[in-house]
């Protein structure tokens, strides 16, 4: 018995340092899970940001492309009433021209035959 409890003395402190051992496996594992929990959050973080600002991006671009494509649209017309303003101007005066041009002959040819 005595050897029985010598022996258990000589391996208390072993089997002490054993557990102390484990503990601080476990600590160090879960320090290294936080640790790799905390580095996947700043990952997804960074990819959300970097998604957000393509996105933003993208949304700028498209703006700006509507923004050019509705100016050029409204110069266009523009352009094209200007020209049409021009045009019925020139037909309007193309036909008082032409009515001027008929009363004269109308009034040269009344007055032969007269």
């Amino acid at each position: 018995m005595k050897f029985l409890a010598i022996a258990l003395l000589a391996v208390m402190p072993a089997l002490a340092e054993w557990q102390w051992q484990a503990r601080d496996q476990v600590r160090e594992a879960a320090s290294e899970a936080r640790r790799a929990r905390a580095e996947a959050l700043r990952d997804v973080m960074q990819a959300r940001n970097d998604a957000r600002r393509e996105m933003y991006s993208a949304q700028r671009e498209w703006r700006t492309s509507v923004r050019e494509a509705h100016r050029d649209v409204s110069r266009e017309l523009r352009q094209a009433h200007v020209e049409m303003a021009r045009e019925l101007r020139q037909a309007q005066n193309e036909f008082a021209r032409e009515m001027r041009n008929f009363r004269d002959e109308l009034h040269r040819a009344t007055r032969n035959w007269r």
